[in-house]
């Protein structure tokens, strides 16, 4: 039987660490976090098996950062890295390696671990190779929780604050306010996130993710971030607004998810964004409204785009008023997708765009049961409900995370 810690005296992130790491080394189970305010100068990372749970007024606030050019130019695959201002930087910091050429995947995030003179030393490698001449630098701004290649691990009842104050920006493929990375069975429950200068949360790389119940704001990225192969996940009762970009954005190959019962609200960019082989997707129940682009965008594919998505039941209403108005509409179909369901939902666009934009040259996008300003509309059955194919996480085989290096998952459950 698992035991709780309570996390000891002291509000700082090295508290919080030791609590988690104690609890993984006694084989797992609950870390209790006290009311208050704790500084991260890195981030809290998760450990297999612990579950993290805040009592009310629990916050994670991060310091502000600061940012130091690179002295030499940086190897991927190394571990270490000079600046020009060594004395602003100091072991146990969280830091972002990046310079012009890098975007993405290509940056670093990690800990310093380590000084020898003007040496810093870092618990991962450098994904890149990073140039002084490219105004290559590093900055302490990093997720405050991450979950990197952990399975059974969740974070409940905490405030992740980003800080207004924080200059800094992080990538969303590389961290957010809680950022997952290859990580399996992981779940957000009754978690605020705001004032992240980057994306709230994302995780890429991950199976079996539950992000429910979630209050997600005033972020200067996008809400919820699932991407790079992420598949069977549920997104259930969140709060996502007034962030700087999608409400929920879908990135590279992410499949197999429900979207269900959240309101998604002024957000800076589309309410949700489908993209390139984003497919098997239900978005039902949300109330998804006042979004700067459209209510539900689908990316414009490249070769394959975010087909086979069911869009039922949800109330559109006022999106896309940032948008040319040739394109401002609710839902955005564009050429090139296929099996996409769009039933039951009520829409009520603003007097000068569209409830739907579904473009010549899409193959089997059936349209049922919808009303626009409360009137019923007629249907259309290229697909009809009955026959259309099986999606969500219970519908992925078994074997549906082969590239992610997994031979078999387990039967979906939550």
């Amino acid at each position: 039987m698992t035991r709780a810690i309570t996390v000891g005296a002291g509000l700082t992130h090295q508290a919080l660490q030791r609590a988690v790491d104690d609890a993984a080394a006694a084989g797992g189970g609950v870390v209790e976090v006290p009311a208050g305010v704790y500084l991260m100068r890195d981030a809290l990372h998760l450990r297999s098996g612990v579950r993290v749970i805040g009592e009310p007024g629990a916050v994670l606030l991060k310091e502000p950062g600061v940012s130091v050019p690179l002295l030499d130019y940086l190897g991927y695959g190394h571990y270490e890295f000079t600046v020009t201002e060594p004395d602003k930087l100091q072991v146990g910091m969280g830091v972002h390696i990046t310079d012009d050429d890098s975007m993405g995947f290509y940056d670093t995030v990690a800990t310093i671990i380590g000084r020898k003179g003007d040496l810093f030393f870092i618990d991962r490698m450098l994904n890149h190779d990073y140039a002084p001449a490219k105004r290559g630098r590093v900055t302490t701004i990093f997720p405050i929780v991450d979950a990197v290649g952990v399975e059974d691990v969740a974070l409940e009842n905490i405030t992740i604050d980003g800080n207004p104050d924080e200059t800094q920006t992080l990538n969303g493929c590389r961290g957010g306010g809680v950022f997952l990375l290859m990580a399996r069975r992981a779940r957000l429950e009754n978690v605020e996130v705001r004032h992240f200068n980057g994306d709230a949360i994302s995780f890429q790389q991950c199976v079996d993710v539950v992000v429910r119940g979630c209050h997600v704001h005033h972020n200067a990225g996008g809400g919820i971030h699932p991407g790079s192969g992420s598949v069977r996940y549920l997104l259930q009762r969140n709060h996502v607004h007034d962030n700087g970009a999608c409400g929920v954005f879908y990135c590279l190959r992410t499949t197999h998810s429900i979207c269900e019962d959240n309101r998604l609200e002024r957000n800076g960019a589309a309410g949700v964004s489908i993209g390139e082989r984003d497919t098997d997707h239900w978005l039902r129940n949300n109330s998804i409204a006042g979004n700067g682009g459209c209510g539900v965008e689908f990316r414009p594919p490249i070769a394959h785009g975010g087909d086979r998505a069911r869009i039922e039941g949800n109330a559109f209403s006022a999106n896309g008023q940032r948008l040319d108005i040739a394109l401002r509409c609710e839902i955005h179909v564009p050429a090139g997708l296929r099996d996409i369901l769009i039933a039951g939902n009520a829409f009520e666009p603003v007097a000068d765009s569209r409830a739907l934009l579904i473009d010549a040259g899409c193959q089997g996008v059936g349209v049922a049961g919808n009303q626009i300003n409360g009137r019923p509309q007629g249907d259309g059955f290229p697909t009809r409900a009955g026959d259309f194919p099986p999606i969500g996480p219970a519908a992925l085989p078994l074997d549906g995370a082969r590239h992610l290096n997994i031979a078999q998952l387990p039967p979906w459950s939550v």
